[in-house]
């Protein structure tokens, strides 16, 4: 009987020996009566989100420049109400001209927009209207790799945020290798979308935890628009660019505050996302805010992937940056 004690013992203190030496920092464990799976508790941390605007500066875009300002309260407004660490910066779609047009600046002097920037929704006003007088050669993808390259523009970007690029434009990208005009899909110089992707990949930091960005885009969507903007083409390469980093495809001829909302909450769900450490038990994740149990729903709630190993907020479920949220789960049973 002395011994089976002691062989009990040794599995034990073998097991909480293991565990210090793998456990990370901020989680607590607990033996499970099984002696061989152990709880964890995971602590969520809210990401930061950086937002860039590439806004299309040629003639035709007065309007749409008008609403994007008008109902620029629809898109902050969730940031704010959860007090995301949040920063934003507007380009246009002929910075791939050179470092003089990616340089990211207004008449103001604004460079960079926070949440404690006074005044911050004049100040988008006043950013954001970047006329009319720019280059009928709109080139979206290439001007937001350029901006995001130039070293004067290195400290928009925190390596720890979530980057959301929202691109608004009445025109299609044809970002190509040429200094012409050329807007044609069979264009030998033309850029693939891909190659944007791959940049913007190994940008932010590679894919192995998930795509830390996304585009997303407000153009041309319905023939009623094209039609009624006199245009002959619909933009499906920024539908692809989008599709591909979960993005959001705008309506530049619908309510404007509408559209923005909509991103805005694709936005601050990507960057409520949260990578457990370990493979759970699926049935056993319990989270909770601020001591209150949330409910596992893709509308209101939270899901999850095991495929990433990650837990997603959602709607009204996402937590402010303030919130105490703790993910409480079984991992899989660990072998001794």
């Amino acid at each position: 009987m002395i011994n089976q004690i002691a062989r009990k013992s040794v599995v034990v203190a073998s097991a909480i020996s293991m565990l210090a030496g793998c456990g990370k920092s901020g989680g607590t464990y607990s033996i499970l009566a099984d002696a061989d799976s152990y709880k964890q508790e995971a602590a969520y941390v809210p990401k930061k989100i950086d937002i860039l605007w590439i806004i299309d500066n040629s003639g035709s875009m007065q309007t749409s420049q008008n609403n994007l300002a008008e109902n620029f309260k629809s898109f902050i407004q969730r940031f704010q109400t959860n007090n995301n660490d949040f920063r934003m910066a507007v380009g246009t779609t002929e910075a791939w001209r050179g470092s003089s047009y990616a340089r990211l600046r207004n008449n103001a002097g604004y460079y960079v927009m926070d949440k404690n920037t006074p005044n911050l929704e004049t100040v988008f006003v006043n950013t954001v209207k970047q006329g009319i007088n720019g280059s009928g050669d709109e080139r979206a993808f290439q001007s937001m790799k350029d901006i995001l390259a130039l070293p004067a523009n290195s400290t928009f970007r925190r390596p720890d945020a979530f980057l959301a690029v929202i691109i608004v434009s009445d025109e299609e990208d044809f970002s190509h290798s040429g200094s012409s005009l050329n807007e044609s899909y069979t264009n030998p110089n033309l850029y693939t979308v891909q190659s944007f992707i791959d940049w913007m990949d190994g940008y932010t930091g590679g894919i192995a935890n998930g795509r830390n960005y996304s585009v997303s885009n407000i153009a041309i969507q319905t023939t009623q628009c094209r039609d009624q903007l006199r245009t002959d083409k619909f933009p499906k390469r920024y539908h692809e660019i989008t599709q591909k980093t979960a993005g959001i495809n705008g309506d530049l001829c619908a309510d404007f505050g509408q559209t923005l909302e909509i991103i805005s909450d694709s936005i601050a769900q990507l960057s409520s996302s949260f990578k457990l450490t370990r493979e759970p038990i699926p049935e056993s994740i319990v989270v909770t805010v601020n001591g209150s149990i949330v409910a596992r729903d893709s509308v209101n709630g939270w899901t999850y992937d095991a495929t990433t190993m990650t837990i997603t907020f959602h709607g009204t479920a996402i937590p402010a940056a303030s919130s105490d949220v703790k993910i409480n789960f079984d991992p899989k049973s660990i072998k001794i």
